[in-house]
């Protein structure tokens, strides 16, 4: 259940069918048991055992409480608990058979060692043993009807638990979607935003910085000197190899270790005899501290850390 098969006790699958795990929690329960079949399984069995609890009178206290308010407030819920109890009804009616049909038997061996020559004779005899022989057929179908009946409940559970996956699909797609449509709104806002606000990028006033490869020992940190009405600021990354297909680059406040900027995919460039990785984000960004460029390394959908590219900024 899930990749590294972290097991969910009892306890916290009670707690999170009767609804009183925090939200946290319980939205990641719901989203394993849409993604993990095991889980989901053993959840609906899991499931069972508790409406067959309350059934026969097995919760108490908060659960009995709880499974009340909340487990009892949606009608498939309530659907499979009366379910569950026509199913103990039929269970209690097949039991009380067997204790007929014994007595009816000891009634008859009474009267076989008493009278031994009337039990072969007249309408008693016949009357007697058709009682018996129906007490029998009517457990035999009691059986049958039970067993049938289960087979039917593990049907139903299985086809509500798989209605209930597609629900919470479901939902989880349309808010996908929802957050797509928003997410293209805010991009083409900010796309007519930069058009109406384009600036010539001959006029744009760049302030750039090379940073050498990342070493081991302790180096001197890089002073960028950026003018108060500066726009761009471009930082040109140093390789010691370059190792990987593209790269990105992460803008971070050590002090607080706050992600202030992150770029797109990147590729490494020539320059001389060197290959370097080119970065310019807003000059607005930037104020007189220390800064760090964290450099990954992007290969078949791994990360990886390529080194740290440390700088000190001093306005004039």
């Amino acid at each position: 259940m899930s990749s590294d098969k972290q097991i969910y006790d009892d306890r916290l699958l009670t707690r999170y069918l009767l609804g009183v795990l925090p939200a946290e929690e319980a939205e990641r329960l719901n989203e394993l048991s849409v993604a993990d079949e095991e889980f989901a399984w053993r959840l609906n069995s899991f499931e069972n055992d508790l409406v067959d609890a309350y059934v026969r009178g097995g919760l108490s206290g908060e659960d009995l409480q709880q499974f009340t308010a909340f487990y009892l407030s949606s009608p498939t819920r309530r659907h499979k608990v009366e379910f569950a109890e026509g199913l103990l009804a039929l269970e209690h009616k097949a039991a009380a058979l067997p204790a007929k049909t014994k007595a009816v038997a000891s009634s008859v061996k009474k009267e076989e060692q008493a009278f031994p020559w009337r039990m072969f004779s007249g309408p008693r005899f016949g009357f007697q043993w058709g009682f018996a022989s129906a007490a029998l057929v009517a457990l035999v179908v009691a059986g049958y009807l039970l067993s049938e009946n289960l087979r039917l409940r593990t049907q139903v559970s299985e086809a509500q638990a798989q209605h209930a996956a597609l629900d919470r699909r479901a939902q989880e797609l349309e808010q996908q979607l929802n957050q797509e449509r928003l997410t293209k709104a805010e991009t083409l806002k900010e796309l007519e935003h930069a058009r109406e606000s384009q600036t010539n990028l001959d006029q744009l006033k760049t302030v750039p910085l090379l940073l050498p490869p990342p070493t081991r020992g302790a180096s001197q940190v890089a002073t960028l000197y950026f003018p108060s009405r500066a726009d761009l600021a471009v930082l040109v990354l140093a390789l010691e190899s370059d190792d990987f297909p593209a790269y990105r680059a992460t803008l971070k406040d050590p002090a607080t270790n706050q992600v202030l900027w992150r770029s797109s995919s990147l590729t490494a460039t020539s320059s001389g005899d060197k290959k370097v990785v080119s970065v310019g984000f807003r000059a607005s960004l930037l104020k007189q501290q220390n800064y760090i460029v964290e450099l990954t390394g992007l290969r078949g959908g791994a990360a990886e850390l390529v080194g740290s590219y440390p700088f000190r900024v001093m306005l004039k």
